[in-house]
């Protein structure tokens, strides 16, 4: 019988940014081409944002892992959730959850209220962050997409 994986959720290293970024680069068409279109994606990582982002943010980061692997990041600048994500085929298994607790645990330290924004047309993050009790705050529009994008809350419990 095999052993049970183990979720493990921690701050990132400097050195993980290489796996940090490939698991993004690798993910990033099939979660966003539907709506962006695959040139715009594929532009985008051409362009090494996904690598310079993550050079610039891997101190704000907190990864999730199963048995070593770097399954998920999530990004926490001050009280705004900037990134989260699921490597796909490990979606729906409590990684995205775990994250969010951890993020949230995080910014209640310094304020009583967790923001994101999420592409209006991005249905599944959408429903994810509607089951763990965020609210619409409002809609911005994205300054590259011109996208609509959702502003959504939640109050935090202080620690």
């Amino acid at each position: 019988m095999q052993a049970p994986k183990r979720l493990d959720v921690r701050p990132a290293a400097a050195e993980e940014v290489p796996a940090i970024s490939a698991m993004q680069k690798a993910s990033l068409p099939e979660t966003y081409e539907p709506f962006l279109g695959r040139p715009a994606v594929e532009e985008f990582i051409a362009g090494g944002n996904v690598d310079r982002y993550f050079d610039e943010n891997w101190q704000h980061a907190s990864v999730a892992t199963i048995d070593g692997e770097i399954v998920g990041v999530a990004v926490l600048i001050g009280n705004l959730l900037d990134l989260i994500w699921v490597k796909p085929s490990l979606r729906s298994e409590g990684i995205g959850s775990a994250l969010i607790e951890a993020v949230e645990r995080q910014a209640a330290l310094e304020s009583s209220e967790l923001t994101l924004e999420v592409w209006t047309v991005n249905g599944r993050a959408v429903a994810f962050y509607d089951r763990l009790g965020f609210s619409v705050g409002g809609t911005v529009a994205d300054p590259v997409t011109n996208l609509e994008k959702l502003v959504m809350r939640k109050t935090l419990r202080p620690t």
